[in-house]
């Protein structure tokens, strides 16, 4: 899926009762957590801690400041992890914050951050049976620019 990012872009409107930040390593032990529970209906899958940790945070395209994270309280309850080529890795809401708008409002401030970094496009690959994540890219003006078989 593929946005071309416009001039001007919708400011995310986040739910009552979150705040955002952003990586930081005494919260990679949640965030793993997050992703692991996110996707353990079959939409993705995350390595063990200790390998997902190293790829994750030794990648080249790794930058912790585009990897955002939103809280309610105390608990992590949504992320988007992205690359510096404007790539998004891993877009994750816990379920009891699903349908509150959580995960347009962190595509929006992702598309909002690349545009002033200067990035055309904004991309990530989704499951083609994952039809709740595929309405929501459409509801933010991504397109489907590819499609790869799946196993």
């Amino acid at each position: 899926m593929r946005i071309v990012l416009p001039e001007v872009l919708p400011a995310p409107a986040w739910p009552p009762g979150v705040r955002t930040g952003t990586f930081e390593w005494d919260l990679a032990p949640r965030l793993h957590a997050l992703l692991e529970h996110a996707h353990r209906h079959g939409t993705g899958s995350v390595p063990p801690y200790d390998a997902w940790l190293s790829a994750f945070t030794e990648d080249d395209e790794f930058d912790a400041e585009l990897c955002f994270l939103v809280f309610a309280g105390e608990s992590l309850v949504g992320a988007a992890l992205c690359w510096t080529s404007a790539f998004v890795k891993d877009l994750v809401v816990h379920e009891t914050w699903r349908g509150r708008g959580l995960g347009e409002a962190l595509l929006r401030l992702v598309f909002q951050t690349f545009r002033a970094r200067g990035a055309p496009t904004v991309e990530l690959k989704t499951r083609t049976h994952n039809h709740r994540a595929l309405r929501l890219y459409a509801r933010v003006g991504m397109v489907p620019v590819d499609r790869i078989s799946e196993p």
